[in-house]
């Protein structure tokens, strides 16, 4: 099968290479989104092939400081995936979006836990948290559990680098993903599609939206349906990586004056998988995962919005409300010889509200000032492993822990002009998180007498607090061209740890860190070329850690000491020639511990880890596409992913080798009807999400793959 595969993905690369070579660049014509895309292709086609033509790259519009500018004059790094673009990079989940994130690293793990690294900021393990917040139609979500997002309908996803505390709500060390769907209005319209791909993959969904009363109130409805039955092979069946998800979204808008804007926003994903395991540190496609593995989890976001715009100010509020449930199970025998299972079984309710009072639009002094705050119940009601003899009849150790926590947060940014081309930027934010927590540690009477351990309880409770301040400067130094400058605070609150085994080692603090960077924003002949680049550097303190200690058998949570992380990021965007685009995307991060050491349970001797590199965090990393649409329908796209080598451990004992994945895309495009043939992964390349060092168990990468979608639109 795989030799086939592969041949089929490198035609595919031949096909799209032809197209770019072939075509002439002056019948070219660049679509900038869906809605408009056939409109624009008519245009090129009635138009003088013969006339000058323009190849300035069009501007593009977000609202990462929660009003609109374009983003070439945004001061801050962040990367914007409009509709348009999402649909020519075939993204269908939210993963497809990370991955192309530079210096961002993303790891699938065990139980549909997802572990990441960005600018050299790893996954806070200890709270469960992601550097990186994703909000999903105003609703944060920073679990490292059930990272997932629908990403039907939507308008743009925009990729802000570096802490945004003092415009977002939600606390966030890392950066933020904002997903924004599309807003209905009076015009009725709709799309179908369907695709199918290797292993018996295939996916069918749609979306419909328009106006219930005209001017006034307006519906968008969106469901998918996808599965697949696995690329991994296990003895005794054909595959043990089956994926089934159900998605509903909805968005309910309503506009009763010119002042008013409301919207309601829900969606649902439903998700039933069995996980892609293999022994070791060895990309395979052989699992040794059993019928009885599991990973299912249920999603569901609520927000309600509403914007005030008058003359003087702009007023906003955002309630939401999610819940999310994972339950999964692994049978490691094979892998422990003295273990039967271990699995989870948690669910997760937050509700948060946010209030926003900012300057109009037109306003030279432009303001910000909001008031966030958050209640979420924590309940891992099972966290258990057996490490009794197969047959034994309850795990011999279970964790459970539920905990509350009440999140308070006022915040506010001023951007102050210095001169007509020079402006500073001044915010802060303060930051209070309480947390109450019930603590039980249950090993069963085996396992008290084979290593000693003791059955505990505990409710401890606590605050954190911090002072978050920024502070930028901006100089425009003509329309197409920008420098900044700024350094801003950031936090992860403090917890207690669930996994302890005694009271001395319950709480641990907060992590906390300085983060500078510097900019370029410019743009290149009349603006066809856009380079932007950027400098960082960031130095925390009491990093968060997990240990794993053997004598306990249970990871512990606590404060390693001091890292610090630098690097650089490049993004360049190139209309060679009208509807011929080049893009690239590249990072480079160096982060290390500067004071970390631990106890090795074998000597009794402290182990310095100084100078280690941070798990999960490539050195080098990148994306480059080269894309080719023309004025009679025809489209391509190959482009290159690449990351650098990686360990998967505070020890840097486990790794893995750097990995370049080439997808390729191609298709025929008209006003109502589009069909592509695509390859992911077209040169089989065989890599690990995932490794657990304590386990030996990895996650398998999905291999080569190839694939069929049509669209209609109405």
């Amino acid at each position: 099968m795989f030799p086939f595969m592969k041949t089929l993905g490198q035609c595919c690369l031949a096909a799209l290479l032809a197209v770019c070579v072939y075509m002439s660049p002056g019948d070219a014509i660049a679509g900038e989104t869906e809605d408009t895309k056939a409109e624009q292709q008519a245009t090129s086609a009635a138009e003088d092939h013969n006339s000058e033509v323009s190849c300035t790259l069009p501007a593009v519009v977000v609202t990462v400081d929660k009003r609109e500018t374009e983003v070439q004059k945004t001061p801050m790094s962040l990367t914007v995936f409009d509709s348009q673009k999402l649909n020519d990079r075939g993204v269908n989940e939210i993963d497809d979006v990370l991955y192309r994130i530079p210096n961002l690293s993303v790891n699938r793990g065990m139980g549909g836990l997802t572990y990441m690294s960005f600018r050299g900021a790893p996954t806070a393990i200890p709270t469960e948290t992601n550097p990186l917040v994703i909000y999903i139609d105003g609703v944060p979500a920073d679990t490292f559990m059930n990272l997932d997002a629908p990403l039907m309908d939507i308008e743009r996803v925009e990729v802000l680098r570096g802490p945004q505390s003092v415009m977002y709500g939600k606390n966030t060390f890392g950066g933020v993903i904002n997903i924004i769907s599309k807003k209905p209005d009076n015009n009725p319209k709709g799309k179908v599609f369907t695709r199918a791909e290797s292993y018996e993959g295939y996916g069918l969904g749609g979306t419909v939206s328009g106006p219930v009363i005209e001017d006034m109130l307006y519906f968008s409805l969106s469901a998918l349906h996808e599965q697949s039955e696995g690329y991994m092979d296990a003895e005794g069946r054909d595959r043990s990586n089956t994926d089934k998800k159900e998605r509903v979204k909805g968005v309910f808008r309503y506009t009763p004056s010119e002042v008013l804007d409301l919207a309601l926003h829900c969606d649902y994903t439903e998700s039933r998988e069995r996980p892609a395991y293999v022994k070791g540190n060895d990309a395979t496609l052989d699992s040794f995962s059993n019928d009885d593995d599991f990973s299912d989890s249920d999603t569901l976001n609520l927000a309600l919005t509403a914007t005030m715009d008058w003359d003087s100010m702009v007023f906003d509020s955002v309630t939401t409300y999610r819940n999310e449930a994972i339950d999964f199970q692994s049978y490691l025998h094979p892998v422990m010889p003295i273990a039967n299972t271990s699995g989870r079984n948690i669910e997760r309710d937050e509700v948060t509200q946010e209030f926003r009072m900012s300057s109009p639009a037109q306003s030279d002094l432009k303001w910000l000032l909001g008031l966030y705050g958050s209640y979420s119940d924590l309940d891992v009601k099972n966290i258990y492993a057996d490490y009794m003899p197969m047959g034994a009849l309850k795990p011999a150790l279970n964790q459970p822990f539920k905990q509350t926590t009440k999140e308070f947060a006022p915040f506010g940014q001023i951007e102050v002009p210095l001169t007509d081309s020079i402006h500073a930027i001044a915010g802060l934010r303060w930051y209070n998180a309480y947390k109450s927590a019930t603590i039980s540690y249950e090993p069963n009477a085996d396992m008290q007498a084979a290593f000693g351990a003791s059955p505990m309880s505990t409710s401890p409770d606590d605050d954190w607090s911090e002072l978050l301040p920024r502070f930028a400067l901006t100089w425009q130094i003509n329309p197409s061209d920008m420098v900044y400058a700024g350094v801003s605070r950031s936090t992860v609150p403090g917890g207690f740890n669930y996994a302890a085994s005694k009271p001395t080692s319950l709480t641990y603090d907060s992590q906390t860190a300085w983060n500078y960077e510097v900019g370029a924003k410019t743009g290149w002949f009349d603006n066809s070329l856009l380079a932007n680049v950027s400098l960082f550097y960031t130095s925390f303190e009491d990093f968060q850690i997990m240990e794993y200690n053997p004598a306990l058998t249970a990871y512990e949570a606590r404060n390693a000491g001091e890292a610090s992380s630098y690097g650089a990021e490049l993004d360049v965007n190139w209309r060679i020639a009208e509807g011929l685009d080049f893009d690239l995307g590249a990072g480079y991060t160096c982060s290390q511990y500067d004071d970390y050491s631990v106890l090795d349970m074998s000597t009794g001797k402290e182990v310095s880890y100084e100078d280690n590199r941070i798990p999960y965090t490539p050195e080098f990393s990148g994306t480059v596409g080269l894309q080719y649409r023309h004025a009679t329908g025809l489209f391509g796209r190959v482009e290159g992913v690449f990351a650098d080598k990686l360990y998967w451990d505070d020890a840097n004992k486990y790794s893995r080798d750097a990995i370049t994945v080439f997808n390729a895309r191609i298709g025929y495009e008209t006003e109502d009807f589009d069909i592509y043939l695509y390859g992911k992964n077209i040169f089989d390349e065989r890599y690990l999400q995932s490794f657990a060092g304590t386990t030996a168990v990895g996650v398998m990468a999905p291999p080569q793959s190839v694939g069929v979608e049509l669209s209609y639109r109405f």
